[in-house]
């Protein structure tokens, strides 16, 4: 009967079922509150990323020339950016976005499915791409946990460009070992071009050249200096990126300030550097504690010849852009995303050592019974910590937004002070300002209408003695500054 049971776990068939089973419900549960308004848990990023998309549909498709809705400068410098430039990364995802919006109409669920269905496919890649270096068990874990656990699947149906990054770089490490394996000219172009897709979605994916080179050497050694297929491949995969970044140099005034990613305040490898990425994010939030065990199991477990380092170099990557990009990662959790397929594949791993480690039936029966324990506080304490992202904590921008979107003109240009949060500005489909304050004469004299706020600070009130209210509740009030006493307002002259 094991071993009828055996051949069966063997087979194609069932694999591609088990396949299938693990990606509907990763498709499904990635659907959860798909419907949420962009205000949930960094609203402030993916507001920025949809308001690209949705300027494509009302300002006219130009992907050299991606626009959002902030005029206030983009970066530090201050430098005026009256365009609304925003050149963070080269507009993949807004350009398939825009061709749904375009057939569909204009639904931020839409923008978010787009994200679940790459998110989604990730999984599939990370069974093609896992077995090719363990035994299809390990793909099949490695592919489960990256689609359910509670962290991805939150990041994995934001409208934002990560989801894809994570895709395109699985893709292309499958897609290259392809490659490698039959030194086809065809499947290089197809790798290349995936990496490309993948270093323009997020330039830090550059640090997966570790791993790649690796995964030269291991197939030719030192004689890949001499092979035209690798200069071929880093050509094809690289220049579109340089011609982007040589491009969006041209326009500084909608790039955004990078300087302080690297090691504002010197924090890298300071204490707090290592409480954040090691304790808050990798042990309690990402891995659940159950996983962050099994992750160091695998690690000094989960050598084989079938892989070789292949896992270790690119974990060290991942490591190596969390030193490099060291403030950013300790501020934004979503940083980590590119951890988690190396992590996941590690994690099944040390499932994997546990599950067959001790002697006898008794110590195999403890160390299963660990193991999947351990994955279950993965799953549980990971929810515990990720079922607030879905959260609406400010719903008043979203109900102001509506009210604004029914009032104003279209063309009205709007301040919507929230602490250069640009997620409230987003929700009055207007173009306009993110700061309040002693900064609102100064946006009036540059053209703005409309003030629509939700705290009644002194700024406000002001502002509500001196102009005409349009509409007020108890959450948020809108002012029209064209309507105004004139003799009172001086700055605005």
């Amino acid at each position: 009967m094991i071993n009828k049971i055996l051949k069966l776990s063997g087979s194609k068939l069932f694999i591609g079922c088990v396949i299938g089973i693990i990606m509907f419900f990763g498709f499904w549960f990635r659907t959860y509150k798909i419907d949420n308004p962009i205000a949930d848990w960094h609203s402030w990023r993916q507001a920025d990323t949809a308001a690209v998309s949705r300027n494509f549909i009302k300002d006219g498709f130009n992907p050299l020339y991606p626009q959002y809705d902030a005029l206030n400068p983009l970066n530090e410098t201050g430098e005026p950016n009256p365009n609304r430039y925003f050149f963070a990364e080269f507009p993949l995802y807004n350009i398939i976005t825009y061709y749904v919006y375009l057939n569909f109409g204009i639904h931020e669920h839409y923008a978010r499915m787009i994200s679940v269905i790459f998110s989604t496919l990730t999984i599939l890649f990370m069974y093609l791409l896992v077995q090719r270096y363990s035994s299809r068990w390990v793909a099949l874990g490695a592919a489960a946990l990256f689609a359910f656990l509670p962290y991805n699947v939150y990041y994995g149906r934001v409208t934002m460009a990560d989801p894809l990054y994570i895709f395109f770089s699985v893709a292309s490490l499958y897609l290259i070992t392809k490659w490698l394996e039959k030194e086809n000219i065809l499947l290089m172009l197809i790798a290349a071009v995936s990496f490309s897709l993948a270093v323009l979605t997020k330039p830090y994916a550059l640090v997966l050249l570790l791993p790649i080179s690796y995964l030269f050497y291991r197939k030719w050694g030192v004689k890949m200096i001499g092979r035209v297929g690798m200069y071929a491949f880093l050509v094809v995969a690289l220049a579109p990126f340089m011609l982007w970044r040589y491009h969006i140099y041209q326009h500084p005034e909608g790039m955004f300030g990078t300087t302080w990613l690297y090691n504002e305040g010197n924090i890298r490898f300071t204490g707090a550097y290592f409480r954040w990425l090691v304790y808050d994010r990798m042990s309690r939030l990402i891995f659940a504690t159950g996983g962050f065990v099994l992750f160091w199991i695998g690690i000094v477990k989960g050598f084989s010849k079938k892989s070789g380092y292949f896992y270790y170099f690119w974990l060290a990557s991942i490591f190596a852009f969390f030193v490099v990009i060291a403030k950013g990662n300790v501020t934004h959790d979503y940083y980590q995303m590119p951890l988690v397929p190396i992590g996941c594949i590690f994690i099944a791993l040390g499932f994997e050592y546990l599950l067959k480690s001790g002697q006898g039936i008794v110590m195999r029966g403890i160390n299963s019974i660990v193991a999947v324990a351990l994955v279950l506080f993965m799953f549980s304490f990971g929810w515990y910590e990720v079922r607030g992202y879905y959260n609406i904590n400010h719903p008043e921008i979203v109900e102001a937004g509506k009210a604004v979107d029914r009032l104003l003109p279209k063309e009205a240009l709007v301040i919507a002070p929230y602490d250069n949060d640009s997620a409230f500005l987003y929700q009055t489909n207007r173009h306009g300002f993110t700061y309040g304050g002693d900064k609102i004469p100064k946006y009036i004299s540059e053209g703005a209408t409309h003030l629509v706020s939700v705290n009644f600070d002194d700024a406000t009130n002001y502002w509500m003695q001196q102009c005409e209210i349009l509409e007020k509740t108890d959450t948020y009030v809108i002012v029209d500054l064209k309507l105004c006493v004139m003799d009172r307002i001086v700055l605005r002259k």
